[in-house]
Protein backbone atom coordinates (compact mmCIF):
# COMPACT_ATOMS: atom_id res chain seq x y z
CA UNK A 1 0.00 0.00 0.00
CA UNK A 2 1.08 3.47 -0.78
CA UNK A 3 1.97 5.75 1.91
CA UNK A 4 -0.42 9.00 1.92
CA UNK A 5 1.33 12.64 1.66
CA UNK A 6 3.04 14.80 -0.78
CA UNK A 7 6.07 14.52 -2.70
CA UNK A 8 8.96 16.87 -2.52
CA UNK A 9 8.32 17.51 -6.15
CA UNK A 10 5.03 18.10 -5.33
CA UNK A 11 5.85 20.43 -2.22
CA UNK A 12 7.98 22.71 -4.76
CA UNK A 13 5.39 22.97 -7.63
CA UNK A 14 2.43 24.38 -5.25
CA UNK A 15 4.59 26.64 -3.44
CA UNK A 16 6.16 27.62 -6.74
CA UNK A 17 2.50 28.37 -7.96
CA UNK A 18 1.56 30.17 -5.05
CA UNK A 19 4.43 32.30 -5.17
CA UNK A 20 3.73 33.32 -8.66
CA UNK A 21 -0.38 33.43 -7.79
CA UNK A 22 0.59 35.83 -4.43
CA UNK A 23 2.73 38.11 -6.99
CA UNK A 24 0.03 38.66 -9.32
CA UNK A 25 -2.59 39.51 -6.75
CA UNK A 26 -0.17 41.72 -4.98
CA UNK A 27 0.41 43.16 -7.78
CA UNK A 28 -3.35 44.42 -9.09
CA UNK A 29 -3.97 44.88 -5.33
CA UNK A 30 -0.75 47.36 -5.67
CA UNK A 31 -1.65 48.91 -8.88
CA UNK A 32 -5.59 49.59 -7.87
CA UNK A 33 -4.57 51.44 -4.39
CA UNK A 34 -2.19 52.90 -6.26
CA UNK A 35 -4.62 54.05 -8.63
CA UNK A 36 -7.71 54.90 -6.44
CA UNK A 37 -4.83 56.96 -4.48
CA UNK A 38 -3.98 59.05 -7.35
CA UNK A 39 -7.78 59.47 -8.26
CA UNK A 40 -8.19 61.22 -4.72
CA UNK A 41 -5.48 63.47 -5.05
CA UNK A 42 -6.68 64.54 -8.83
CA UNK A 43 -10.30 65.21 -7.30
CA UNK A 44 -9.03 67.20 -4.36
CA UNK A 45 -6.88 69.15 -6.64
CA UNK A 46 -9.80 69.57 -9.06
CA UNK A 47 -12.16 70.75 -5.98
CA UNK A 48 -9.44 73.11 -4.72
CA UNK A 49 -9.27 75.10 -8.19
CA UNK A 50 -12.70 75.00 -8.63
CA UNK A 51 -13.43 76.09 -5.17
CA UNK A 52 -10.26 79.14 -5.83
CA UNK A 53 -11.64 79.66 -9.49
CA UNK A 54 -15.10 80.05 -8.48
CA UNK A 55 -14.43 83.06 -5.92
CA UNK A 56 -12.42 84.65 -7.58
CA UNK A 57 -14.64 84.81 -10.05
CA UNK A 58 -17.23 85.81 -7.78
CA UNK A 59 -15.47 89.24 -6.55
CA UNK A 60 -14.45 89.78 -9.51
CA UNK A 61 -17.70 90.04 -11.42
CA UNK A 62 -18.79 92.90 -9.12
CA UNK A 63 -15.37 94.75 -8.98
CA UNK A 64 -15.27 98.23 -8.96
CA UNK A 65 -14.72 99.23 -12.80
CA UNK A 66 -11.27 99.69 -13.61
CA UNK A 67 -10.00 98.85 -10.51
CA UNK A 68 -8.13 95.47 -11.35
CA UNK A 69 -4.44 95.31 -11.89
CA UNK A 70 -1.70 92.79 -12.07
CA UNK A 71 1.59 92.43 -11.06
CA UNK A 72 3.88 89.22 -10.67
CA UNK A 73 1.87 86.82 -8.68
CA UNK A 74 -0.60 89.34 -7.37
CA UNK A 75 -4.20 90.33 -8.68
CA UNK A 76 -5.59 93.21 -7.15
CA UNK A 77 -9.07 94.85 -7.07
CA UNK A 78 -11.47 97.18 -5.16
CA UNK A 79 -15.47 95.24 -4.26
CA UNK A 80 -18.15 96.94 -4.53
CA UNK A 81 -20.89 96.22 -1.84
CA UNK A 82 -23.54 98.61 -3.89
CA UNK A 83 -24.55 101.57 -5.60
CA UNK A 84 -27.59 104.15 -6.86
CA UNK A 85 -27.47 107.18 -8.21
CA UNK A 86 -26.98 110.51 -6.79
CA UNK A 87 -28.54 113.93 -7.13
CA UNK A 88 -25.65 116.51 -6.24
CA UNK A 89 -21.99 115.70 -6.05
CA UNK A 90 -19.33 118.17 -5.02
CA UNK A 91 -17.59 118.44 -8.17
CA UNK A 92 -16.54 121.96 -8.44
CA UNK A 93 -15.90 122.47 -5.12
CA UNK A 94 -15.30 120.35 -1.62
CA UNK A 95 -18.33 119.21 0.44
CA UNK A 96 -19.13 117.38 2.87
CA UNK A 97 -22.62 116.38 2.36
CA UNK A 98 -24.44 115.70 -0.73
CA UNK A 99 -28.39 113.33 -1.51
CA UNK A 100 -28.09 110.04 -3.58
CA UNK A 101 -31.37 108.30 -4.52
CA UNK A 102 -32.10 105.06 -1.94
CA UNK A 103 -31.99 102.50 -1.25
CA UNK A 104 -29.35 101.92 0.47
CA UNK A 105 -28.55 99.17 2.93
CA UNK A 106 -27.93 100.14 6.64
CA UNK A 107 -24.70 98.19 6.46
CA UNK A 108 -23.16 100.48 3.92
CA UNK A 109 -22.12 102.64 7.00
CA UNK A 110 -18.45 103.62 7.23
CA UNK A 111 -18.25 102.57 3.04
CA UNK A 112 -16.56 105.06 0.20
CA UNK A 113 -18.42 105.98 -2.72
CA UNK A 114 -16.64 105.94 -5.79
CA UNK A 115 -17.80 108.00 -9.10
CA UNK A 116 -16.71 107.87 -12.58
CA UNK A 117 -13.51 105.24 -12.32
CA UNK A 118 -12.17 105.24 -15.19
CA UNK A 119 -8.75 104.56 -15.17
CA UNK A 120 -6.74 102.77 -12.29
CA UNK A 121 -4.28 105.24 -11.85
CA UNK A 122 -7.42 107.67 -10.80
CA UNK A 123 -9.09 104.93 -8.70
CA UNK A 124 -6.18 104.30 -6.57
CA UNK A 125 -5.40 107.84 -6.14
CA UNK A 126 -6.81 108.58 -3.11
CA UNK A 127 -7.17 112.34 -1.71
CA UNK A 128 -8.67 115.30 -1.62
CA UNK A 129 -9.90 115.26 -5.23
CA UNK A 130 -10.35 111.66 -5.99
CA UNK A 131 -12.60 109.37 -7.72
CA UNK A 132 -13.28 107.61 -4.39
CA UNK A 133 -14.62 109.56 -1.03
CA UNK A 134 -13.28 109.39 2.28
CA UNK A 135 -15.92 106.78 4.27
CA UNK A 136 -19.58 107.88 4.58
CA UNK A 137 -22.61 107.83 6.57
CA UNK A 138 -26.13 107.46 5.26
CA UNK A 139 -29.98 109.13 6.42
CA UNK A 140 -32.59 107.22 6.61
CA UNK A 141 -34.82 108.01 3.26
CA UNK A 142 -37.11 111.12 3.62
CA UNK A 143 -40.54 111.53 2.20
CA UNK A 144 -39.25 111.57 -1.43
CA UNK A 145 -37.12 108.81 -1.14
CA UNK A 146 -33.43 110.50 -0.94
CA UNK A 147 -30.60 109.75 1.35
CA UNK A 148 -28.36 112.06 3.08
CA UNK A 149 -24.76 111.31 2.32
CA UNK A 150 -22.20 113.11 5.05
CA UNK A 151 -18.65 112.34 4.65
CA UNK A 152 -15.70 112.10 7.47
CA UNK A 153 -13.93 114.50 5.54
CA UNK A 154 -14.05 117.24 2.90
CA UNK A 155 -14.07 115.94 -0.31
CA UNK A 156 -14.45 116.79 -4.36
CA UNK A 157 -14.69 114.13 -7.32
CA UNK A 158 -12.62 115.04 -9.92
CA UNK A 159 -15.56 114.69 -12.58
CA UNK A 160 -18.97 113.49 -12.70
CA UNK A 161 -20.47 109.94 -14.24
CA UNK A 162 -22.85 110.49 -17.51
CA UNK A 163 -25.16 108.32 -15.49
CA UNK A 164 -25.20 109.71 -12.19
CA UNK A 165 -24.20 106.58 -10.71
CA UNK A 166 -22.28 106.09 -7.98
CA UNK A 167 -20.38 102.49 -6.01
CA UNK A 168 -20.08 102.02 -2.79
CA UNK A 169 -17.16 99.86 -1.52
CA UNK A 170 -14.28 99.91 1.70
CA UNK A 171 -10.73 98.67 0.82
CA UNK A 172 -8.87 96.52 -2.45
CA UNK A 173 -8.46 92.50 -1.92
CA UNK A 174 -5.75 90.94 -3.02
CA UNK A 175 -4.93 87.18 -4.03
CA UNK A 176 -1.66 86.05 -4.49
CA UNK A 177 0.44 82.95 -4.64
CA UNK A 178 3.05 82.52 -2.17
CA UNK A 179 5.15 79.60 -0.99
CA UNK A 180 2.86 77.39 -2.90
CA UNK A 181 0.15 78.75 -1.29
CA UNK A 182 -3.32 80.60 -2.45
CA UNK A 183 -3.62 83.81 -0.21
CA UNK A 184 -6.37 86.46 0.13
CA UNK A 185 -5.84 89.78 1.24
CA UNK A 186 -7.99 92.24 2.85
CA UNK A 187 -8.12 95.82 4.81
CA UNK A 188 -4.90 97.13 3.95
CA UNK A 189 -5.30 100.02 2.49
CA UNK A 190 -5.14 102.14 -1.27
CA UNK A 191 -1.48 102.53 -2.73
CA UNK A 192 -1.03 104.07 -5.92
CA UNK A 193 1.64 101.41 -6.40
CA UNK A 194 0.21 97.70 -6.32
CA UNK A 195 1.45 96.18 -3.58
CA UNK A 196 3.16 92.60 -4.12
CA UNK A 197 3.30 90.11 -0.54
CA UNK A 198 6.08 91.74 0.62
CA UNK A 199 3.37 94.73 1.69
CA UNK A 200 0.37 93.13 2.82
CA UNK A 201 -0.55 91.62 5.80
CA UNK A 202 1.13 88.31 7.37
CA UNK A 203 -1.63 87.24 9.61
CA UNK A 204 -5.28 86.63 10.38
CA UNK A 205 -7.96 88.46 9.46
CA UNK A 206 -5.66 90.37 6.88
CA UNK A 207 -4.48 86.89 5.34
CA UNK A 208 -6.32 83.85 4.95
CA UNK A 209 -5.58 80.69 2.92
CA UNK A 210 -7.24 79.93 -0.23
CA UNK A 211 -5.51 76.57 -1.58
CA UNK A 212 -2.80 74.57 -0.96
CA UNK A 213 -0.20 72.78 -3.66
CA UNK A 214 0.37 76.31 -6.17
CA UNK A 215 2.56 75.91 -8.80
CA UNK A 216 1.49 78.48 -10.71
CA UNK A 217 4.57 80.40 -13.02
CA UNK A 218 1.89 83.13 -13.93
CA UNK A 219 -1.39 82.50 -12.20
CA UNK A 220 -3.17 86.27 -13.10
CA UNK A 221 -3.18 87.74 -16.39
CA UNK A 222 -4.84 90.86 -17.52
CA UNK A 223 -5.91 91.62 -20.78
CA UNK A 224 -7.34 95.08 -21.71
CA UNK A 225 -10.52 96.27 -22.93
CA UNK A 226 -10.95 96.33 -26.82
CA UNK A 227 -13.47 97.57 -29.16
CA UNK A 228 -15.06 94.60 -29.07
CA UNK A 229 -15.00 92.97 -25.92
CA UNK A 230 -14.25 93.85 -22.19
CA UNK A 231 -11.20 93.53 -20.21
CA UNK A 232 -10.54 90.10 -18.84
CA UNK A 233 -8.44 87.99 -16.34
CA UNK A 234 -6.89 84.61 -17.44
CA UNK A 235 -6.67 82.69 -14.46
CA UNK A 236 -3.94 79.76 -14.97
CA UNK A 237 -3.80 77.74 -11.59
CA UNK A 238 -1.66 74.92 -11.50
CA UNK A 239 -1.53 72.64 -8.35
CA UNK A 240 0.36 69.81 -7.61
CA UNK A 241 0.73 66.94 -5.39
CA UNK A 242 3.83 64.26 -5.52
CA UNK A 243 3.63 63.50 -9.30
CA UNK A 244 -0.03 64.61 -9.86
CA UNK A 245 -0.23 67.80 -11.42
CA UNK A 246 -3.72 69.53 -12.48
CA UNK A 247 -4.19 72.97 -14.45
CA UNK A 248 -7.17 74.92 -14.11
CA UNK A 249 -7.56 77.92 -16.81
CA UNK A 250 -10.35 80.23 -16.72
CA UNK A 251 -11.45 83.35 -17.70
CA UNK A 252 -13.05 86.00 -16.32
CA UNK A 253 -15.21 89.28 -18.18
CA UNK A 254 -14.68 92.47 -16.16
CA UNK A 255 -17.34 95.21 -15.62
CA UNK A 256 -15.70 98.18 -17.68
CA UNK A 257 -18.63 100.70 -17.71
CA UNK A 258 -17.56 103.14 -15.00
Amino acid sequence: MRAAGFTLIELVVVITVMAILSVGAATFIGDATDGYAATVRRSELGGTARLAAERITRELRVALPNSVRVTGGCLEFIPTEGGSTYLTLPVSTVGTTFDVVAPIDPSAAGARIAVFPDTAATVYAIGAAGVISPSAAFSAPDANNVVHVTLSSAHRFPIESPSRRFYLLRTPVSYCVDQNRLWRYQGYGFSVTQPTVAGLPTSEPGRSPIGEDVVSPAPFALSGATLTRNAEIALDLQFQDGNDVLRFQHTVQLRNVP
